[in-house]
Protein backbone atom coordinates (compact mmCIF):
# COMPACT_ATOMS: atom_id res chain seq x y z
CA UNK A 1 0.00 0.00 0.00
CA UNK A 2 2.06 3.16 -1.11
CA UNK A 3 1.94 6.21 1.76
CA UNK A 4 1.02 9.39 -0.38
CA UNK A 5 1.64 13.00 1.62
CA UNK A 6 -0.85 15.25 0.67
CA UNK A 7 -2.44 18.03 2.83
CA UNK A 8 -5.96 18.08 3.08
CA UNK A 9 -6.05 21.46 1.69
CA UNK A 10 -7.52 21.77 -1.69
CA UNK A 11 -4.80 22.32 -4.38
CA UNK A 12 -4.29 25.68 -5.63
CA UNK A 13 -5.47 27.41 -9.08
CA UNK A 14 -2.37 27.09 -11.79
CA UNK A 15 -1.86 30.19 -10.78
CA UNK A 16 -0.92 29.49 -7.91
CA UNK A 17 -1.61 31.92 -4.40
CA UNK A 18 0.34 33.94 -2.22
CA UNK A 19 1.47 30.82 0.44
CA UNK A 20 2.84 28.45 -2.37
CA UNK A 21 3.87 31.04 -5.08
CA UNK A 22 5.43 29.29 -7.80
CA UNK A 23 6.66 26.72 -5.92
CA UNK A 24 7.30 23.04 -7.77
CA UNK A 25 4.94 20.46 -6.77
CA UNK A 26 8.18 18.49 -4.97
CA UNK A 27 7.87 21.79 -2.96
CA UNK A 28 4.65 22.17 -1.92
CA UNK A 29 4.70 18.21 -0.48
CA UNK A 30 7.71 19.13 1.17
CA UNK A 31 5.57 21.95 2.80
CA UNK A 32 2.70 19.08 3.40
CA UNK A 33 4.94 16.99 4.97
CA UNK A 34 6.59 19.56 7.15
CA UNK A 35 3.02 20.34 8.49
CA UNK A 36 2.60 16.93 9.11
CA UNK A 37 5.42 16.35 10.96
CA UNK A 38 5.23 19.35 13.03
CA UNK A 39 1.52 18.92 13.78
CA UNK A 40 3.03 15.19 15.19
CA UNK A 41 5.27 16.83 17.35
CA UNK A 42 2.89 18.81 19.00
CA UNK A 43 0.10 15.96 19.37
CA UNK A 44 3.38 13.92 20.60
CA UNK A 45 4.98 16.63 22.96
CA UNK A 46 7.64 17.37 20.98
CA UNK A 47 10.95 15.69 19.54
CA UNK A 48 12.40 15.21 22.65
CA UNK A 49 9.44 13.02 24.09
CA UNK A 50 10.79 9.72 25.29
CA UNK A 51 7.34 8.02 23.79
CA UNK A 52 7.73 9.20 20.51
CA UNK A 53 9.23 5.56 19.22
CA UNK A 54 6.15 3.85 20.69
CA UNK A 55 3.94 6.22 19.26
CA UNK A 56 5.44 5.66 15.90
CA UNK A 57 5.45 2.05 16.55
CA UNK A 58 2.27 2.05 17.42
CA UNK A 59 0.74 4.45 14.42
CA UNK A 60 3.14 1.79 11.86
CA UNK A 61 0.98 -1.61 13.59
CA UNK A 62 -2.35 0.06 13.20
CA UNK A 63 -2.49 3.35 11.16
CA UNK A 64 -4.45 3.43 8.10
CA UNK A 65 -2.20 4.12 5.57
CA UNK A 66 0.66 1.16 6.83
CA UNK A 67 -1.05 -2.23 5.85
CA UNK A 68 -2.93 -4.68 7.74
CA UNK A 69 -3.58 -4.03 10.96
CA UNK A 70 -1.37 -5.31 13.96
CA UNK A 71 1.70 -6.09 10.98
CA UNK A 72 4.28 -3.55 10.96
CA UNK A 73 4.20 -3.02 6.78
CA UNK A 74 7.70 -3.52 5.50
CA UNK A 75 8.99 -2.15 2.36
CA UNK A 76 8.39 -5.69 0.44
CA UNK A 77 5.01 -5.30 1.10
CA UNK A 78 4.18 -1.96 -0.11
CA UNK A 79 5.88 -2.97 -3.37
CA UNK A 80 4.22 -6.25 -3.74
CA UNK A 81 1.03 -4.33 -3.09
CA UNK A 82 1.90 -1.59 -5.22
CA UNK A 83 2.59 -3.83 -8.12
CA UNK A 84 -0.13 -6.14 -7.69
CA UNK A 85 -2.87 -3.74 -7.78
CA UNK A 86 -1.67 -2.37 -10.73
CA UNK A 87 -2.89 -3.94 -13.80
CA UNK A 88 -0.24 -3.33 -16.16
CA UNK A 89 1.90 -5.10 -13.74
CA UNK A 90 -0.05 -8.14 -12.98
CA UNK A 91 0.89 -9.77 -15.85
CA UNK A 92 4.72 -9.56 -15.18
CA UNK A 93 4.12 -10.39 -11.20
CA UNK A 94 2.22 -13.59 -12.16
CA UNK A 95 5.26 -14.60 -14.78
CA UNK A 96 7.43 -13.71 -12.20
CA UNK A 97 5.49 -15.74 -9.20
CA UNK A 98 5.55 -18.99 -11.87
CA UNK A 99 8.93 -18.54 -12.81
CA UNK A 100 9.51 -18.22 -8.92
CA UNK A 101 7.79 -21.36 -8.18
CA UNK A 102 9.20 -23.47 -10.54
CA UNK A 103 12.49 -22.73 -9.83
CA UNK A 104 11.80 -23.98 -6.10
CA UNK A 105 10.27 -27.19 -7.51
CA UNK A 106 13.56 -27.62 -9.55
CA UNK A 107 15.64 -26.79 -6.79
CA UNK A 108 13.74 -29.19 -4.30
CA UNK A 109 13.67 -31.83 -7.26
CA UNK A 110 17.48 -30.98 -7.39
CA UNK A 111 18.09 -31.79 -3.50
CA UNK A 112 15.98 -35.16 -3.69
CA UNK A 113 17.88 -36.46 -6.19
CA UNK A 114 21.32 -35.26 -4.40
CA UNK A 115 19.95 -37.06 -1.03
CA UNK A 116 19.12 -40.16 -3.02
CA UNK A 117 23.08 -40.32 -4.82
CA UNK A 118 24.92 -39.30 -1.46
CA UNK A 119 23.04 -42.34 -0.27
CA UNK A 120 23.67 -44.80 -3.30
CA UNK A 121 27.27 -43.23 -2.99
CA UNK A 122 27.63 -44.50 1.10
CA UNK A 123 26.28 -47.96 0.21
CA UNK A 124 28.71 -48.47 -2.58
CA UNK A 125 31.54 -46.94 -0.20
CA UNK A 126 30.33 -50.02 2.49
CA UNK A 127 30.50 -51.99 -0.03
CA UNK A 128 34.11 -51.87 -1.49
CA UNK A 129 35.03 -52.15 2.33
CA UNK A 130 33.33 -55.14 2.64
CA UNK A 131 34.45 -56.40 -0.98
CA UNK A 132 38.39 -54.97 0.36
CA UNK A 133 38.18 -56.77 3.60
CA UNK A 134 37.17 -60.35 2.19
CA UNK A 135 39.95 -59.91 -0.33
CA UNK A 136 42.25 -59.34 2.36
CA UNK A 137 40.70 -62.06 4.36
CA UNK A 138 41.13 -64.54 1.73
CA UNK A 139 44.12 -63.28 -0.74
CA UNK A 140 46.41 -62.36 2.21
CA UNK A 141 46.49 -65.69 4.17
CA UNK A 142 47.37 -67.55 0.75
CA UNK A 143 49.80 -64.90 -0.52
CA UNK A 144 51.74 -65.70 2.66
CA UNK A 145 51.91 -69.10 2.35
CA UNK A 146 52.83 -69.32 -0.74
CA UNK A 147 55.18 -66.55 -0.80
CA UNK A 148 56.86 -68.10 2.00
CA UNK A 149 57.28 -71.64 -0.54
CA UNK A 150 58.85 -69.56 -3.20
CA UNK A 151 60.78 -67.53 -1.16
CA UNK A 152 61.24 -64.19 -1.33
CA UNK A 153 60.52 -63.86 -5.40
CA UNK A 154 57.98 -61.92 -6.96
CA UNK A 155 54.21 -63.61 -7.82
CA UNK A 156 52.81 -64.66 -10.90
CA UNK A 157 50.81 -63.11 -12.78
CA UNK A 158 47.59 -65.74 -11.43
CA UNK A 159 48.91 -65.44 -7.88
CA UNK A 160 48.39 -61.48 -7.95
CA UNK A 161 45.04 -60.55 -5.96
CA UNK A 162 44.52 -56.77 -7.68
CA UNK A 163 45.07 -57.89 -12.00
Amino acid sequence: MAVQFQSREPMPARGGTRETGDLSREAQEQLTIQKRMEAFYRQSGGPNNPDIPKILEKHLLYGRDHGPKGKRETLEDALRDMITQDYSNQILFKWFMQMRMERQKRAQADHAELARMRGELEALKQQVQALRALIEEHVVPQHAASSGAQGCGEMSREEQPWS
